[in-house]
């Protein structure tokens, strides 16, 4: 930058770019999100079974990661947590949830994550599943005349609304700044707002 004909030179201090790769990436993680968290409903409204519970997992581990980045490096939270959800869920309740207000969650965060165990077909080949994806309070389903009974996945849909909004409450995070770009894409609008008892707090209110 000229001053005067003299030349001005801006040096970050590595404190100071530290702070910034920090905030792009709590924003990025939040981002990721928010998109995985309207693929995961899409697909549970197309009855995609076990796709929608993997893309639920993704979506609660970028929400989790991005307050965790604001402390850790990237490279520290791979190593430190790859893709084991509950391991994500309580540092991050150690961080910002010190009063236990998401404890009520941990049996939501534990049956998602059973999800990441069949991102891959080898254990349905070989051990079967049940799966089930419910709006609201979900049936215990009987077993089809299987002995031993198949392992059971499942999650609960408005159990995971309520926990997305959770995690930007405690983060301190604003859920609109993230979905207000969809003004533009009713349909991604309405697969959030369907039969979601969170939407008020996630979208901006209807034009």
């Amino acid at each position: 930058m000229a001053e005067g004909g003299k030349a001005v030179v801006f040096e970050h201090s590595k404190a100071e770019i530290q702070a910034m790769m920090q905030e792009a990436a709590d924003r990025e993680f939040m981002k990721l999100g928010v998109q995985y968290y309207v693929a995961a409903r899409s697909a549970v409204m197309a009855r995609l079974l076990p796709v929608c519970g993997n893309l639920y997992h993704h979506s609660l581990e970028m929400f989790l990661k991005a307050g965790l980045s604001r402390s850790l490096p990237l490279r520290d939270l791979q190593n430190r947590f790859g893709h084991k959800l509950p391991k994500i869920s309580t540092a991050f309740k150690a961080q910002f949830s010190p009063a236990g207000q998401l404890d009520d969650f941990d049996e939501t965060i534990t049956k998602l994550h059973q999800f990441d165990d069949i991102r891959y077909p080898d254990k349905v080949l070989t051990l079967g599943a049940q799966m089930i994806v419910e709006w609201a309070a979900a049936p215990v389903p009987g077993t089809g005349g299987f002995s031993p009974a198949p392992p059971l996945y499942g999650l609960n849909v408005n159990d995971l609304d309520r926990l997305v909004a959770k995690i930007f409450e405690a983060s301190s995070r604003n859920p609109l700044f993230f979905t207000s770009y969809l003004a533009g894409f009713p349909h991604a609008r309405e697969i959030i707002r369907r039969d979601n008892p969170a939407a008020a707090q996630l979208l901006p209110p209807q034009g």
